[in-house]
């Protein structure tokens, strides 16, 4: 059974603690074999309402109150710490308070700090707080120094507050006289406490202090007078921002020009005290508002010029494809099918040189039907109507692949795609964009390796950082074609895209050269974006981004 120390009678907490706290098992040895110095003192800082921390002996082990408890924090010290060594407390900071508590105990001198930063480690890191403190000798029976009492105050709010204070205020002034726009303070009878530079300097103010006060009627335009004093005192009645706009005298031209000037209402303690506001000069915006609604108007009569000339545009796009389809494809038509009847019936008949001119006759012939098909294509890209519907990739590529059979048997080649997605497309333009580019891939392929043209699919969400013209908070999905072709240099990985841009000769590979340029236009029709790498005779790769839905 315990027993009864009444040096800890009404000790709160701590008083609690130490009671149940078996002495014996530390070197102080239980309470009734303490010294009455170190039991009185116990008792004064237990029953004290003031933070209190005692270290006593030579190891200064520690001792504090109820009030001091909160200091302490959650999830730290409290209550290993009580009884325990100073080094091992508080080594975190003995270095820094060792040297001060030296000073007490060894010169029984006494020590005051004020807003000192010393780091705690207190609820779960360490944490720098401000104290305010005083370090005290405790004597012994012997008078000799036995202990440091410590009453102190964590002062990190209000420290941490004033500082705020000063730099929100240093900060305010510094920023406002850096900017061209006047910044001012009135109070609530609309007397101008402060004022930046820029409006010190347009009315002819050098000391901050002359201008202060009803300064309005100095520099407000007599006109204009009501305009302020019936626009502060109805923002004042309302407790309310408010934005007006009158002219002020120039100081350096002694001419009166418009400004626009805005405030809103200063609190403290839920007490409205006055204004901050801004002035910004307005004068040139109202001198050229007429010459504004003038330029308006032009600018009103030319876009409905550009509308007219491009409606004109595409009626001529219009027609030329009507011609391209209709008229020029006639004639054409009549020299293949000529040709063909020649060919079949006086082939025989002909030289060998006659024969020779035949074939180029056809070759051109057939030429200029794809390159006239190509160029319809490319135009129809820009003036067909878009209809968006879901569609599953997967179907659409073996559609073309069905396409390219012939091709691709004879070849021996493969078209395999990892993958698949639903996507929103125009579908005759996207089934184009693939034949174009599978067709491609099988068409350049190496004489002597069979073509593999592979497609991965795959859904990104932070398309920006690929193409900053996409958006990263929106779905698309990347297609990559990748084939074991001749490939490109890739120093023509944009110029491949141009319309007639040919990377090898007709007699090599059959093309118009307008075939990626069609791709490209059909991903722009997407909203996507569409990028080529390739190494000569090592394959390509395509890589198409578009928005999943449109």
């Amino acid at each position: 059974m315990k027993k009864e120390f009444h040096f800890l009678d009404d000790g709160g907490e701590m008083g609690k603690l130490m009671h149940e706290k078996d002495w014996s098992l530390t070197p102080l040895g239980p309470p009734e074999r303490w010294p009455q110095s170190l039991r009185t003192t116990i008792n004064i800082i237990l029953n004290s309402p003031f933070p209190m921390f005692l270290f006593w002996g030579d190891t200064l082990k520690g001792f504090y109150n109820d009030a001091y408890r909160p200091i302490l924090g959650i999830d730290g010290k409290h209550p290993k710490i009580l009884g325990l060594n100073g080094a091992e407390a508080w080594a975190e900071i003995w270095k820094d308070i060792y040297p001060m508590l030296s000073v007490v105990t060894k010169k029984g001198e006494s020590i005051w700090r004020e807003n000192l930063m010393i780091p705690i480690h207190r609820n779960g890191r360490i944490e720098d707080v401000y104290w305010t403190f005083s370090y005290s000798p405790v004597k012994d029976e012997s008078g000799n120094v036995s202990g440091v009492l410590v009453i102190v105050t964590d002062t990190t709010e209000a420290v941490l507050a004033e500082r705020r204070l000063r730099e929100s205020e240093r900060r305010f002034r510094e920023l406002a006289d850096l900017s061209p726009v006047w910044i001012w303070i009135t109070d609530n009878e609309i007397n101008i406490e402060y004022s930046n530079k820029a409006l010190l300097d347009y009315v002819g103010i050098k000391n901050e202090s002359d201008f202060t006060g009803q300064v309005w009627v100095d520099v407000v335009h007599p006109d204009d007078l009501d305009v302020v004093y019936s626009g502060f005192a109805k923002a004042l009645d309302e407790q309310s921002g408010f934005t007006l706009e009158y002219r002020v005298k120039n100081h350096s031209t002694d001419k009166y020009e418009w400004f626009k000037v805005l405030g809103v209402p200063k609190f403290e303690e839920g007490k409205m005290i006055g204004f901050i506001g801004t002035g910004m000069n307005i004068d040139k915006q109202k001198s050229f508002s007429e010459q504004l609604k003038e330029e308006v108007d032009n600018r009103t009569r030319q876009l409905a010029d550009s509308n007219l000339k491009l409606e004109a545009m595409n009626k001529e796009l219009q027609s030329f494809a009507y011609i391209s389809s209709h008229d020029l494809q006639e004639p054409l038509r009549k020299i293949q099918m000529f040709s063909e009847v020649l060919m079949e019936n006086e082939f025989d008949k002909l030289s060998t040189s006659g024969k020779t001119k035949f074939e180029k006759i056809q070759s051109a012939a057939n030429r200029m039907q794809s390159l006239i098909n190509d160029l319809l294509s490319y135009s129809r890209t820009d003036t067909e109507k878009r209809i968006f519907e879901t569609v599953d990739l997967k179907n659409l590529v073996e559609d073309v692949k069905s396409d390219l059979g012939e091709e691709l048997q004879k070849k021996n080649g493969t078209i395999t795609i990892v993958n698949s997605v639903e996507l929103e497309m125009v579908k005759f333009q996207f089934r184009q964009l693939m034949y174009n580019l599978l067709s491609n891939s099988i068409k350049y392929s190496k004489s002597d390796v069979p073509p593999v043209v592979t497609l991965e699919i795959e859904i990104i969400t932070n398309a920006n950082t690929i193409d900053e013209n996409l958006l990263n908070d929106k779905e698309y999905v990347q297609i990559t074609i990748t084939d074991n072709g001749i490939g490109f240099d890739e120093q023509f990985s944009e110029k491949i895209f141009e319309v007639f841009q040919r990377l090898h000769s007709k007699q090599e590979y059959v093309g118009t050269g307008i075939g990626l340029a069609i791709v490209k236009k059909i991903v722009q029709n997407h909203f996507g974006v569409i990028t080529a790498k390739g190494e000569l005779n090592k394959g390509s790769v395509f890589t198409i981004i578009i928005p999943k839905k449109q």
